[in-house]
């Protein structure tokens, strides 16, 4: 299990943009989980989104 904690403005902005992903992809069952383990897939699997997360840590 892993928890990941926002100050509260960022927790807001995180919840609009699952809110926007959810109307987008046409989704009523979208959650944060599900966003945030998707990211991480995408990252793994994608090497130019896997090096802009590089850039984003460093």
């Amino acid at each position: 299990m892993t928890t990941v904690r926002f100050d509260p403005e960022e927790s807001s902005e995180v919840d609009w943009f699952v809110l926007e992903l959810r109307d987008d992809s046409e989704r009523r069952g979208l959650d944060k989980a599900e966003v945030f383990r998707e990211l991480i897939r995408l990252a793994r699997e994608h090497e130019p989104t896997r090096r802009a997360l590089i850039r984003r840590l460093k």
